[in-house]
């Protein structure tokens, strides 16, 4: 049995040893020409290459529901009319190649029938190629067939109806404004830390009913004075800081805007006014955009529709996009929804004093040293620093609340103020309150416009102003 098993092995060790010869002797030689492909495929149009040059379609002019143009080759492929807009050159592309050899996915019938079950006549696509050599031909492109795959496609002067790749065909069923770049505003530039780089950002529109707001950067376009320095400020009917953690979003999205369709290319006022951009409902003005090649840009929207769609324009093209509103929180917000409520915010060791003022006294902390050494009095008593530090935070938690139409009345005298005295000797600031017939007050800087504050922030402020003068300790009023 042994030596039975060892023949075998034998054999199959000599059977393999001489299919590795058979297979190296029968090896085609590498040096030998390969065999020609065998373009087994049937087209529906060939006209002798995929590219002008070597034949194939020098132009093609598509007309279907959305209108007419036409497709020229070149280094990337254009659209006669189109060529200064940023356009998808890889379908142009796509459109001249198959327009010169289009594949056919079978033959539906070669004998003359009628054309309309097909969506043939009329065609949902007429297709006027024109070869680099011959004949112009023109394509009918139909329906959608029931594999899902597919359409009816046929030549002019034949009978015959042949299948094409929906995926090869597709782009004949689109429009001119589908091919171009559905970029409406750049992307933001930021500084390498995330920061926007701009100069300035104006809002108006209808829907601001006349209260424009702009935000600056205050380093580059010269902020007023003001105690603290911020890099981005708001101005319009009052300015002030920009709030970072509310205003500093939307302006986001002012940046980096994307259609989801080109809607129209228009021709004057007219045009506009289809979509409601003749008197914008929001727009947005951008100058110093760093690292974009512009120095700015400008966009007219107009109200968003019911399904949440709005038109923009940006200024200087001819054409109009579509957008999802939704995220453009820039389009409605105002003035007082970016701006920080905080109405002063001076750094303690810039105060040489601080005065909070009431009908019946008035109350003068002085304030001299700084950081550790900060030393505080009034009324002729050393008020302790720490219990101060906190009252001061208080100071400066003075906010707007709402806006208000309401004014003090004529000769009204605060129900408190707060006045703050530079060590530089810039002049004071005062934070005025007045009182309302609601649990309200109303709230100016500086004799400015007077905003609605509550009440109990008042309240706060003079019972710890007590509690200070009594030595007890006092807590933030957040």
């Amino acid at each position: 049995m042994a030596k039975k098993l060892i023949f075998i092995a034998v054999m199959l060790v000599i059977l393999a040893s001489l299919g590795i010869t058979l297979a190296v002797l029968n090896r085609p030689d590498s040096k030998a020409a390969p065999a020609a492909f065998q373009d087994e495929r049937e087209y529906i149009i060939d006209l002798g290459g995929a590219s002008a040059g070597e034949g194939g379609a020098a132009s093609v002019t598509i007309k279907n529901s959305a209108g007419e143009y036409t497709v020229v080759p070149g280094d990337t492929a254009s659209i006669l009319g189109y060529e200064d807009f940023s356009v998808d050159t890889y379908y142009l592309r796509r459109i001249i190649d198959v327009s010169g050899r289009l594949v056919s996915q079978g033959l539906v019938t070669d004998e003359e029938t009628d054309l309309a079950p097909f969506g043939l006549a009329p065609p949902r696509a007429e297709v006027r190629i024109k070869p680099v050599q011959g004949s112009e031909v023109i394509l009918y492109i139909g329906n959608l067939s029931p594999d899902g795959y597919n359409v009816y496609a046929k030549k002019e002067g034949s009978p015959s109806i042949y299948l094409a790749s929906s995926g090869d065909t597709g782009n004949y069923l689109k429009g001119a404004l589908d091919f171009i770049d559905p970029e409406i505003s750049p992307a933001p530039a930021d500084d390498g830390s995330g920061t926007l780089v701009f100069d300035r950002i104006t809002l108006g529109g209808a829907v601001r009913q006349g209260e424009e707001v702009s935000i600056f950067d205050s380093d580059s376009a010269g902020a007023a004075n003001s105690p603290v320095k911020t890099s981005i400020r708001i101005s319009g009917p009052i300015e002030a800081r920009l709030n970072m953690d509310r205003g500093y979003p939307v302006i986001q999205t002012i940046f980096g805007i994307r259609a989801s369709r080109v809607a129209a290319r228009i021709n004057g006022s007219g045009d506009l006014a289809k979509f409601g951009l003749d008197k914008p409902w929001s727009t947005a003005s951008v100058s110093g955009v760093l690292g974009q090649g512009l120095g700015g840009f400008g966009l007219r929207a107009s109200k968003p529709d019911a399904a949440g769609k709005v038109y923009i324009q940006r200024e200087g093209t001819d054409l109009v996009y579509e957008a999802d509103a939704s995220p453009l929180s820039w389009l409605e917000t105002s003035w007082f929804d970016l701006m920080d409520r905080l109405i002063i915010f001076p750094f303690i060791d810039t105060v040489s004093s601080v005065e909070v003022r009431t009908p019946a006294r008035t109350v003068s902390f002085s304030l001299s040293g700084d950081g550790d050494e900060l030393k505080v009095k009034a009324l002729g008593l050393d008020i302790d620093t720490a219990n101060f530090r906190t009252y001061y935070q208080t100071l400066m938690l003075a906010m707007y609340d709402e806006v208000s139409s309401e004014k003090p009345a004529p000769g009204a005298k605060p129900v408190m103020e707060i006045s703050y005295h530079y060590r530089d000797g810039k002049a004071a600031d005062t934070v005025s309150f007045y009182s309302t017939d609601s649990r309200r007050v109303l709230t100016s800087f500086n004799g400015g416009r007077a905003f609605y504050t509550f009440a109990v922030y008042v309240d706060r402020v003079l019972a710890d102003l007590d509690q200070i003068l009594a030595g007890k300790k006092v807590l933030t009023y957040i």
